[in-house]
């Protein structure tokens, strides 16, 4: 146990009367550990005196003890700092509690720097086991990341994008996509909170939803999404003067363009083929002035095609297969092999 400076007595009971009501659960966990609760390990000396000091700390807090209840949840943090990258959990434990006491006590400014605590070990975690690959394991930390990005006040946005979109990151991996949807749309409620200066990021954040509703075959969904997108890129080009066009929108414009072809994507998957082949053949035009027909994606000229077949349109077919025959032997192949399963994943993507 740390060495504390001299308590009173009143403060010696709460001590005494929290350890006559912990000590119980501590021997049934020791002789038991799976009474309580079913696959339980046998605590260590280690874990009982964490665990301890956490309850004392509470006893204190609940008692408005601010001061001896911090010293409870400072040694309960230091204890588990001991523990290394094995004390994770334990350390976001002590750190939250104590940033509670700090906010309790009216030290704002503390408080604000542990949950910034929290936050920065929380990534850091997340980002270690991301770089070996560790992706399921990484998640929870991210959210730790969010859940804790959320009681900052000064880096709070920055923060809290970092966060989601690192768990994002993660989802997507893992086509965990009813999860990574709920993720952009957290991510779009931040970037709007952020203001105009992040709307080309928002204009992104709308696609990745979709491609997230994509991924469940929501295909309604995923439209409504596009066009969200399609709004906003449209905003920052039509905010732009003349023919001066900002880096925004420039980027804007681009993403549009690439935008439309994911749009064409989602109607052939909705069965909307007149759209899908009108939508589809303002992305080749847009996309070939751009990069050049060969550039364009294989899955353009499939969708121009497929839905020009499913129409009956003998005119539009023999179109596609014209652009399909000019094109090298290797692309070609792969825009006749090619299906438009899912809204493809465009440029400044995580």
């Amino acid at each position: 146990m740390f060495p504390r400076k001299q308590t009173s007595p009143w403060l010696r009971g709460a001590l005494y009367v929290v350890a006559i009501l912990f000590l119980p659960t501590f021997i049934i966990q020791l002789v038991r550990p799976d009474a309580l609760s079913p696959g339980a390990h046998r605590p260590t000396l280690r874990s009982f005196e964490f665990s301890f000091l956490l309850e004392t700390g509470t006893a204190f807090e609940k008692l408005h003890w601010h001061d001896p209840a911090i010293a409870e949840f400072q040694a309960a943090e230091q204890l588990a700092l001991q523990s290394g990258d094995a004390g994770y959990e334990s350390v976001r434990e002590a750190r939250a509690h104590l940033a509670g006491s700090y906010a309790s006590a009216g030290r704002a400014s503390d408080a604000e720097k542990m949950y910034a605590a929290i936050v920065k070990t929380s990534l850091e975690a997340g980002d270690a086991l991301r770089e070996k690959s560790q992706f399921e394991a990484a998640v929870p930390k991210y959210q730790d990341a969010e859940q804790f990005s959320q009681r900052l006040t000064t880096a709070k946005l920055a923060s809290l994008l970092r966060s989601q979109r690192s768990l994002a990151g993660c989802l997507m991996v893992l086509k965990r996509y009813s999860d990574l949807a709920a993720v952009n749309q957290r991510i779009i409620v931040t970037l709007t909170d952020q203001g105009e200066s992040h709307q080309i990021e928002l204009g992104d954040a709308y696609e990745a939803l979709a491609m997230a509703q994509s991924g469940m075959n929501d295909w309604a969904r995923a439209e409504q999404s596009l066009l969200q997108a399609k709004d906003v890129y449209d905003q920052i080009v039509d905010h732009s003067s003349g023919n001066d066009l900002s880096d925004d929108a420039r980027k804007a414009a681009q993403q549009r363009d690439f935008l439309t072809y994911s749009l064409a994507v989602c109607y052939f998957n909705e069965k909307k083929m007149e759209l899908a082949l009108s939508t589809d053949e303002d992305a080749f035009l847009a996309l070939s002035a751009r990069l050049g027909p060969v550039r364009i994606p294989a899955g353009v000229y499939t969708v121009g095609l497929q839905a020009a077949n499913a129409l009956g349109n003998q005119d539009q077919v023999e179109t596609w297969k014209h652009r399909i025959d000019d094109l090298s032997p290797n692309h070609s192949a792969a825009a006749e092999e090619s299906l438009p399963a899912q809204i493809p994943q465009v440029p400044r993507r995580f």
